[in-house]
């Protein structure tokens, strides 16, 4: 079997949807081997991950210019033959499939657009897992809806995305690949009174005032802080010591402590991976899926704009959930039955797949 999409494990946010990705090939054929295509296959330190990269051979200071090449030359003749050769290729979930600026188009193009074109050659067998795709310019839009078109399935995260590809008749709308590990774990909330909640900052485009919030939570005093990605392009350990201070933990280090608290958190799998482990969150969204997240798991109330959140609306929303923490899970947990079946829908065209290519 075949993943392509990943990016690097500095991201956790990223590093935890290569690793569902990976459970799930696992789940629907448990002795399967596989390969993974990565922006940062060094990074993984696993002969198993393969760099996305063009057949020129350039020195890795120049990856980003080779991956770009793929646009053009596509990729290396293993990587081609690694995709003729599997019995499935899956695409990792996220929202990489970008196209909304010249800066977004060309990092899309470079990182990801090679191997879109790649899975449409086998397109029978290539299932893409829950994205947000686009917006995109028109002629780079058309190209891309024609591609996606080629794949037996495409899961789509959120609603926009959901209605801009309205037309292709291989779209299925489910929850981000996250909430679908929350919901088949049946983990439960973490006992105990809650300890100091934990903020979690990025760097936004177009902030309004953003970071006034984020020097009005340093100044309240109130919250811990931790870091969720630090890789090159994700790297959020830079605006949390300009706010927070040099020594906040990773986000992951606070979690596996198993000490309640809130986790109020502007990037999106900071809150999932919260809620995985037990821990209450507020997101603060700065894009569609954090909100169709929220609405996934029915607490849209807990998902408010990063852009122009204050620190009382925040706490305002953690009174919530102090007073009333069953309500809070109560209402996830109704979400539960809906959110496992569209896991099983994702699993069966899986399974099909692989049933189609033994005969």
């Amino acid at each position: 079997m075949l993943i392509l999409h990943a990016y690097s494990p500095s991201n956790s946010g990223d590093g935890l949807l290569v690793d569902l990705a990976i459970d799930l090939v696992r789940r629907v054929s448990p002795n399967a081997t596989y390969l993974v295509v990565a922006s940062d296959a060094a990074g993984f330190d696993d002969p198993r991950y393969l760099q996305w990269t063009s057949p020129l051979p350039l020195p890795r200071a120049l990856r980003r210019v080779a991956m770009a090449l793929t646009g053009v030359l596509g990729p290396t003749r293993g990587i081609r033959r690694a995709a003729a050769e599997a019995d499935l290729i899956v695409a990792v979930g996220g929202a990489y499939l970008r196209g909304g600026g010249a800066v977004e188009s060309f990092k899309s193009w470079g990182a990801h657009h090679g191997q879109v074109r790649l899975a449409a050659r086998h397109g029978a067998k290539s299932v893409y897992l829950p994205q947000s795709i686009g917006p995109y310019g028109a002629s780079y839009g058309r190209r891309t809806r024609e591609l996606l078109s080629r794949m037996r399935r495409v899961y789509v995260r959120d609603d926009r995305t959901a209605s801009d590809l309205s037309e292709l008749p291989n779209i299925d709308r489910v929850p981000d690949m996250a909430i679908l590990e929350w919901a088949r774990n049946d983990r439960q909330p973490l006992d105990g009174e809650l300890g100091r909640p934990v903020f979690v900052a990025r760097n936004l485009g177009e902030p309004r005032r953003y970071y006034e919030l984020l020097a009005e939570v340093r100044d309240s005093g109130a919250f811990d802080w931790a870091v969720q990605a630090t890789g090159s392009s994700n790297n959020d350990a830079p605006v949390t010591a300009r706010y927070g201070g040099p020594d906040a933990p990773l986000l992951s280090t606070v979690l596996a402590t198993r000490s309640p608290r809130i986790v109020v958190s502007t990037r999106l799998h900071g809150s999932l991976s919260s809620l995985i482990a037990g821990y209450p969150t507020i997101h603060l969204s700065y894009e569609r899926k954090g909100y169709s997240a929220f609405a996934d798991l029915g607490i849209p109330d807990f998902a408010i704009s990063a852009r122009d959140a204050t620190v009382e609306q925040i706490d305002a929303l953690m009174q919530r959930i102090i007073d009333d923490p069953e309500a809070y899970w109560a209402a996830i947990d109704a979400k539960r039955t809906e959110i496992s079946a569209a896991e099983r829908r994702i699993e069966a065209d899986a399974a099909a797949v692989l049933a189609a290519g033994s005969r």
